[in-house]
């Protein structure tokens, strides 16, 4: 009987709050004492997981301590605030946490129910006010969690280690959050991204429970203020479900970002959507939104590493290019108006630095467009590696060809190469055909501003003369030289050079222009040189503004027919034209008759 009141008022004491059970204690009872009371198991009707398993008390030298086998605690477990009392095979009411003794615990195994899954392990439970405080050591590092009563539901903070939530995150995790029955369960975690990542991460969930199992809420988020691998930086990025989502469905993710840079460049892509079978599946579906006219779908798999594979696919050539010219520095005014483009690209682990990113795409039957010259039938191939160390790298060859370029003369068979380095895109070998002979552009870079220098040869002064159709002017030989150019606001020319050796030329003026050489005793005696000028020696210095206009001085050293007798002759000719306004005419020399005479007076010798 004495053991009967002894363990029913050790019961009492504990229950009461701490400064009145401990002035009892030390005004009625002696430390000598030592008193113990146990219960098997408390439960709790209102949530079937709660459960305490051999609850014992014990007093001893003062102080009362708790032990708990086990302790199971339901945190999403809907149930009302009611007083529990104590009964040897349940009780009736709220939290399971409510039933105990406001002593602290040593928990054999603490589980506690989420959402989805479970903690458990040995802890300690100490009480305050009605807050609960858990403490745990395990393999992965300490946890804490304070749960504390809010209207009908919890509200809880504390810090977890990462790896318990995974195992890329070796770094501790701090969470908070609420639930009421009639309100979305909400909890926020925040930590920092897994390594070769860098930056801090936040998610914040918002849950609700129906007969499906519980669902994440659109206002979901997973937000990285800043986020940096290798030479990419991300700012604002956020990931939000695009629709309800259900735990054990398939779902759909919004991957958004303010901005990002690669280096120095801006990336416009703003938009990824990822999907999946399900929560637990490591594998799944990426949409990326470069513009409105412009996708790329391709699979994505998390395990052992991040790969991502965009299997090759048609994608729209106009969209692409308009997208590349606001990230890569394109020449200006250079537009691509039709063709057929694909695309493909894979990374076996996007978190390794070492791996790099394969990236390839093809255009077919392309048509570029610059100002009024036309390149057509363009085709070209980009493989392309990306690493940390070297940046953009081509990988093999790199072919372009196009069937011609119409800039006012024909240039046909026109074939080379790129090459992508970590400066930027070249071109390079590039040879063409024009006017029977060829043309060679030096390795240029394609760039806002791009510059170069072509290299002519054996070009047909008979073609190039004929396809002027300048009237009475005829010719035949063969020129070769440069043509140093620049593209800034348009083409320009600077310090252009052209020759020839062993040519002739034949101006064949007419009958009114002959007329006036009749009377003007220069012009007549220049008419009849130019009838049928045998030069040795020609050679033009060429300069060309960005607005096309043109000054071409050159100098012809040869011999002439005079009364049946050849004479040397020495003709230095200074012209002046717009060649852009030329070229798209077709034309070389407009209205070159008329100003002939007052060009050639002074000139020639």
């Amino acid at each position: 009987m004495l053991n009967a009141w002894l363990c029913a008022l050790l019961f009492f004491l504990s229950w009461l709050p701490a400064p009145a059970s401990a002035g009892l204690l030390d005004n009625y009872l002696s430390e000598s004492l030592t008193i113990s009371a146990s219960a098997k198991q408390i439960t709790t009707p209102a949530c079937a997981k709660e459960r305490a398993v051999e609850l014992s008390v014990a007093l001893i030298e003062g102080q009362l301590q708790g032990h708990l086998a086990e302790l199971s605690v339901d945190l999403t477990c809907t149930k009302p605030r009611l007083k529990p009392y104590l009964e040897s095979e349940g009780t009736s009411g709220a939290s399971i946490l409510y039933a105990l003794p406001a002593l602290e615990f040593t928990i054999d195994h603490l589980i506690l129910h989420l959402p989805e899954g479970r903690f458990s392990g040995p802890a300690r439970l100490s009480q305050q006010q009605q807050t609960f405080k858990f403490t745990w050591q395990s393999n992965a590092g300490p946890s804490q969690l304070t749960l504390e009563p809010s209207a009908s539901g919890w509200r809880w903070q504390g810090a977890l280690p990462g790896v318990l939530v995974s195992t890329h995150l070796t770094k501790p995790l701090s969470i908070k959050g609420t639930w009421q029955p009639t309100q979305p369960l909400t909890t926020t975690v925040q930590g920092s991204l897994p390594a070769p990542l860098v930056g801090n991460w936040q998610l914040a969930l918002a849950g609700e429970h129906t007969l499906e199992g519980w669902q994440l809420l659109p206002k979901t988020q997973l937000s990285v203020e800043r986020l940096r691998w290798k030479n990419l930086s991300v700012n604002q990025l956020t990931l939000t479900p695009q629709h309800k989502l259900a735990l054990n469905k398939p779902w759909q993710l919004n991957l958004n970002w303010q901005e990002a840079y690669l280096g120095n460049q801006v990336l416009p892509i703003t938009r990824v959507q990822l999907s999946s079978a399900s929560m637990s599946a490591k594998q799944g579906a990426i949409r990326a939104n470069l513009n409105p006219r412009l996708q790329l779908t391709g699979q994505w798999n998390f395990n052992k590493g991040l790969s991502l594979k965009v299997p090759k696919q048609e994608v729209a050539a106009i969209a692409a290019w308009e997208w590349l010219a606001q990230w890569q520095a394109l020449p200006v005014g250079l537009a691509l108006q039709a063709g057929q483009l694909e695309f493909a690209a894979s990374a076996s682990n996007l978190l390794d630095a070492a791996t790099p990113i394969l990236v390839s795409s093809e255009l077919r039957q392309g048509q570029f467009k610059y100002r009024d010259m036309l390149a057509e039938s363009v085709s070209a191939k980009v493989k392309l590696n990306w690493s940390q160390a070297l940046g953009w790298q081509s990988r093999g060859p790199q072919a372009l060809a196009v069937e011609k370029l119409n800039i006012g003369v024909p240039i046909t068979d026109i074939h080379g190469a790129w090459r992508w380095q970590p400066d930027g895109m070249w071109l390079l070998g590039l040879t063409a055909k024009v006017f029977d002979g060829h043309v060679a552009l030096s390795p240029m870079l394609i760039n806002t501003y791009p510059q170069g220098e072509a290299h002519f040869s054996d070009i047909s002064l008979e073609k190039l003369l004929s396809y002027a159709s300048v009237e009475g002017l005829s010719g035949s030989g063969t020129l070769k030289g440069r043509l140093p150019f620049k593209y800034d606001q348009g083409m320009s020319v600077n310090n252009g050079r052209a020759s020839s050796q062993d040519g002739w030329i034949s101006y064949q003026a007419s009958e009114q222009l002959k007329e006036n050489g009749e009377t003007n005793i220069s012009l007549g005696l220049t008419l009849g040189l130019l009838s049928d000028l045998r030069y040795h020696h020609l050679t033009a210095d060429i300069s060309m503004a960005n607005t096309g206009e043109a000054i071409i001085n050159s100098h012809l050293e040869g011999q002439a027919p005079v009364k049946g007798k050849l004479h040397p002759v020495n003709l230095n000719y200074h012209h002046q034209e717009n060649l852009l306004q030329l070229l798209a005419s077709l034309r070389f020399a407009e209205n070159l008759t008329e100003r002939l005479p007052a060009n050639l007076q002074g000139e020639s010798e």
